[in-house]
């Protein structure tokens, strides 16, 4: 199999919506569909994730009318170093196609020829191939971290951030509703704590279960080991 390792421009895709996305403020990444955007927003929010590189090559493989073409899959994801003992394993880079389901479902027979030299590829070089639709990247993970993001850029004194994560580094688990009911009195009071926790859990200063909905049940500790996330 012969590798075009020239990357795809993007330009204008008809009934889509390109563009570039700033990841991480250190690098500009290319998608040509809101859910290739949205992936990109999940990769970023994921800290176990180091790298991404969009388009990162071409492979050449015969259609099912038996032309010579090139597919380019949207995505390379490579991930930090296992820092836990529990981790000693370092993750495999990913190989991503992200395409709404719908279209997967309609063409398959056309993709199947080009996922199937993707997977051989991935299996060469030690990558996984894994193809992503709405249904694992507009999640209960990715809803809430759009709903963190509208809290990202908030300030606050450093006093009130030392206070809650000394209060859980003390005191463990608890519900958002136990915190703002010990630290607050009034209405104004609550409102204020509660923009900062959500600031925090954006910052992973402090951490929950991502993968359920936020509310004040929700129990939140201090992100003390950094802790490693899945994909």
């Amino acid at each position: 199999m012969k590798i075009k390792m020239n990357n795809r421009k993007i330009g204008y895709t008809y009934g889509s919506v390109s563009g570039h996305y700033p990841f991480r403020k250190k690098s500009s990444i290319a998608y040509e569909s809101l859910l290739e955007r949205d992936f990109l927003i999940m990769l970023e929010f994921n800290d176990s994730v180091s790298e991404v590189v969009g388009q990162p090559l071409s492979l050449i493989y015969k259609n099912k009318n038996g032309k010579t073409v090139p597919y380019t899959p949207d995505f390379l994801v490579y991930f930090n170093e296992p820092n836990t003992p529990l981790m000693r394993l370092k993750r495999k880079p990913l190989l991503i196609e992200v395409k709404p389901k719908d279209k997967l479902e309609k063409n398959f027979c056309e993709y199947k020829y080009r996922f199937k030299q993707a997977i051989k590829y991935a299996q060469e070089n030690d990558l996984i191939f894994k193809i992503y639709d709405e249904s694992k990247i507009r999640t209960q993970y990715f809803k809430n971290i759009m709903f963190l993001k509208r809290y990202q850029r908030l300030n606050f004194d450093n006093e009130d951030i030392d206070e809650i994560l000394s209060f859980l580094y003390v005191s463990g688990n608890n519900s958002i509703e136990y915190v703002l009911e010990y630290f607050c009195v009034t209405k104004e009071q609550k409102g204020l704590m509660l923009s900062l926790i959500y600031n925090l859990l954006y910052h992973k200063k402090i951490l929950c279960n991502f993968n359920q909905p936020i509310n004040m049940e929700t129990q939140i500790w201090l992100n003390e080991l950094n802790e490693e996330e899945s994909l």
